[in-house]
C-alpha cells in the first residue's frame, strides 16, 4: 500500500485518530509520518526489546552471569533472549528462572497472577473471599477481646452462611 499523503513510497506507519467519537485512519510512509504532528514517536521493530528494557528500568547487564548457561530444549542463551525480548520454549522459564524473577516481578508488579474471575461464578468466589476475609476479622477481635465488634463479625459471618446454604439447595 502506498503513503497516502505523498503517493510515492510505501506505507510501514498506520495512525488511527479519534475526533469526536470518529476514528480516522491514515497509512503513511516512514518519512512522511516522522514530518507529521499527529506523530509525537515511531517504534521501529527492530528497538522495541530495548524501548522495553528502558521502560522497565532492565538492564541485562547487571545481571550476573557467572557462565553463559543455556536452555537444555531449544539451546538459546540469557543474553539472546534479553536482545530478542521473548523466550524460546517453555523450558526457558525453569533455566532461568533465578534471572527472570527479578524482571518478571518488576514488570507485572508482584510475582503471583491473581487472574480473572469468572462472571458466573464470580458472585461465589466472592462470597467465599468476604467469608473468609470476616473469619480471619473476628479471630483477630476476638483475640483483642473486642467481643461486641465480633459478634457483628460474626453475624455477617452467618448471613453469609445461610445465603450459601439457600443457594445450594435451589441448584
Amino acid at each position: 500500500m502506498l503513503c497516502q499523503h505523498c503517493q510515492q513510497r510505501e506505507a510501514i506507519v498506520q495512525l488511527s485518530k479519534i475526533e469526536n467519537g470518529q476514528t480516522q485512519e491514515f497509512f503513511l510512509c516512514e518519512l512522511c509520518a516522522k514530518q507529521t504532528q499527529e506523530v509525537s514517536f515511531i517504534f521501529h521493530p527492530a528497538i522495541v526489546p530495548e524501548f522495553l528494557q528502558a521502560l522497565f528500568g532492565f538492564n541485562p547487564s547487571s545481571i550476573e552471569q557467572p557462565s553463559e548457561i543455556s536452555c537444555p530444549k531449544c539451546g538459546i542463551t540469557f543474553s539472546r533472549i534479553t536482545q530478542a525480548g521473548k523466550l524460546g520454549c517453555s523450558t526457558c522459564y525453569e533455566t532461568f528462572e533465578t534471572q527472570l524473577e527479578p524482571l518478571l516481578r518488576r514488570v507485572h508488579g508482584g510475582g503471583q497472577n491473581v487472574g480473572k474471575v469468572p462472571t458466573r461464578r464470580g458472585v461465589t468466589l466472592k462470597c467465599r473471599q468476604e467469608e473468609k476475609k470476616l473469619k480471619e476479622q473476628l479471630q483477630v477481635l476476638i483475640q483483642k477481646e473486642a467481643f461486641e465488634e465480633a459478634a457483628v463479625v460474626r453475624d455477617q459471618i452467618r448471613q453469609i452462611e445461610q445465603a450459601k446454604g439457600g443457594e445450594e439447595h435451589d441448584a
